[in-house]
């Protein structure tokens, strides 16, 4: 499951980020690493971009960066 299956209010714990080195560190820096919990607030129309929030950071990602970060839904 990824970042992008979740539904608005859904909670998970991260499993993986499986993106390249930059948008990793990227998303590392915003506290969105193996072990953090995230909690998805909003999905656009069509799916096309996401809002989560991972500890006090509101992060927004595009569907390719939700397909890489693997979750596992609590």
């Amino acid at each position: 499951m990824t970042v992008a299956d979740l539904r608005r209010g859904e909670r998970a714990v991260v499993i993986r980020v499986a993106l390249d080195e930059e948008l990793r560190a990227r998303l590392a820096f915003l506290r969105v690493f193996a072990g953090a919990k995230i909690s998805m607030l909003k999905v656009s129309l069509f799916k096309k971009t996401f809002l989560i929030q991972a500890g006090t950071a509101t992060i927004a990602l595009e569907r390719g960066a939700a397909e890489g970060i693997l979750v596992w839904k609590t």
